[in-house]
């Protein structure tokens, strides 16, 4: 079980820093339409409340893997 924890870090790890360090295409940002300047839309205290789950699951892992 260990060995398999270790290689799916390893591999996570690989696929994150490659995507972090491979070249993409970068394009323009199309401009706002005349109407939208300071609209806000949606519900952020949802995004907030979800960051703030994950960012708890996150250390609760490597908490609980420190433990052992």
């Amino acid at each position: 079980m260990i060995r398999f924890s270790r290689l799916c870090a390893t591999l996570f790890l690989a696929a994150t820093f490659g995507l972090a360090v491979a070249p993409r295409p970068v394009t323009a940002q199309e401009p706002a339409p005349a109407g939208a300047e300071g609209e806000a839309s949606g519900r952020p205290v949802d995004g907030y409340i979800a960051t703030a789950i994950l960012a708890f699951l996150a250390l609760f892992v490597v908490g609980k893997s420190a433990r052992r």
